[in-house]
């Protein structure tokens, strides 16, 4: 049952079965495009959110990747690595950017960023992948 193994277009925009009180759970993101040495914008639209977390899927962990602009601002920033961005209480709507900072070095070619939202409350979860190109 990982969410990884499914698509990104039917998680982005899929409730989870049965879905909990309130709103159903989901996340959306964009795609971006950079040249080495610029930072790639990912937009992310999340429902239903309590926690929120990146996986650097195909991305090199020297790579630096940072939440920006998020409305409403997390309430706590789990220190991890990614770090995990909380809302508490379980936010009924979510927007915000990873921003994607693209080394002077990088090759060109596609690299994946996957982003998990849950509630934090059960082991609900849905994942968006974003494909950051580097032209």
């Amino acid at each position: 049952m990982l969410a990884l193994s499914a698509g990104a277009l039917c998680l982005a925009g899929c409730g989870a079965p049965g879905g909990g009180s309130g709103g159903s759970l989901s996340i959306d993101t964009s795609n971006a495009t950079a040249a080495p040495g610029e930072t790639a914008r990912i937009e992310v639209q999340a429902s239903s959110v309590g926690v929120m977390t990146w996986q650097l899927a195909e991305i090199p962990e020297s790579w630096q990747v940072t939440y920006e602009d998020f409305e409403p601002e997390p309430t706590a920033v789990r220190e991890s690595y990614p770090p995990e961005l909380v809302w508490d209480p379980v936010a009924d709507s979510v927007t915000g950017t990873l921003a994607v900072a693209v080394p002077d070095d990088a090759s060109s070619g596609e690299y994946t960023v996957a982003v998990e939202a849950g509630t934090d409350a059960s082991d609900e979860r849905v994942v968006s992948e974003a494909m950051v190109t580097v032209e």
